[in-house]
């Protein structure tokens, strides 16, 4: 795989590593949960869609099957894990769902399996109990990295459902991205994750209220640096890398989500969590040395 690939894949896992960051600090500028999870993608579609009328050579999508293949995607790939994603990170810190997130190349690896592309064997199920391991140490703690608020079970509940929903997007993607330009995948996968997430915008927070302009830097921010460029360098990436190779994103998000978590937002980084991360990344290295023996981590 040529270098640039992988730069790419770096600069996707700095951007979702930094997406937990700023949930938190757009919680405190007057963001609801529902909003956020909202305005991000909208922000991030806008900004795809400015990107494809002035860049040379791209057209807006067109034609049924790539507005079907964004449908899905817009659901299970960005709607879903979005609106888990940010409540997990009302009831625990960056870092601790970041951690969790890390979990994105397991996911990919059960998603294979049950789809028949790559089935489990045995050192991809002790790299698998070890992840298990990891969680569950987190779990027991009980620590969710925040004071007030923090609950570590349904930080975790919420964290695996969104990331359930991610990793089978990941391999829905891989597959659908055959002949279909990577921007204009992005584009109705954006449009309609907002378009779905708003249609219960009336139903939880309402018209937006009180959210302060950082409150509104902050989304938008979000909205290119965590959701717009990660995905369009991904699916730039998995041009030319497999599904499971592109999950390794999920080795250095969480990296990225305690670093900036810790010096942004002060957030406290426990013995526990420090150790539920150990076995998690362990973990991941088994079933990723298991699924790909020529991968960088085993060289």
């Amino acid at each position: 795989m040529r270098p640039r690939y992988w730069i790419f894949l770096l600069f996707a896992a700095l951007g979702w590593g930094a997406g937990g960051v700023f949930t938190r600090a757009a919680f405190a500028e007057g963001v609801e949960p529902v909003e956020f999870s909202v305005y991000r993608p909208a922000f991030a579609a806008a900004l795809v869609a400015l990107y494809i009328l002035s860049a040379t050579g791209l057209r807006m999508p067109r034609g049924r099957s790539v507005w079907r293949h964004g449908f899905v995607l817009g659901a299970v790939n960005l709607a879903a894990p979005f609106l888990l994603l940010t409540f997990a990170v009302v009831y625990a810190s960056a870092g601790f769902v970041g951690l969790l997130v890390a979990n994105i190349p397991i996911g990919t690896a059960l998603w294979s399996h049950f789809l028949g592309d790559e089935r489990l064997n045995t050192p991809k199920v002790v790299g698998l109990s070890v992840a298990f391991g990891g969680i569950l140490l987190m779990l027991i703690a009980g620590d969710s990295g925040i004071d007030e608020g923090g609950n570590a079970a349904l930080a975790v509940g919420l964290t695996l459902a969104g990331l359930s929903a991610a990793s089978f997007g990941i391999l829905y993607a891989k597959r659908v991205l055959i002949g279909i330009q990577p921007t204009a995948l992005a584009l109705p996968q954006f449009a309609v994750g907002a378009l779905l997430l708003a249609t219960i915008l009336p139903f939880t927070d309402g018209v937006p209220d009180g959210i302060t302009a950082h409150g509104w830097i902050l989304m938008f921010a979000a909205g290119l640096l965590s959701t717009a460029l990660p995905f369009v360098l991904m699916y730039r990436a998995m041009e030319q890398v497999t599904a499971v190779q592109a999950s390794l994103t999920g080795y250095l998000i969480p990296v990225f989500a305690v670093a900036l978590g810790a010096i942004w937002l002060d957030e406290r980084i426990s013995p526990s969590i420090i150790g539920g991360g150990a076995l998690i990344f362990a973990g991941i290295v088994l079933v990723d040395r298991a699924t790909n023996p020529t991968s960088p981590t085993t060289e």
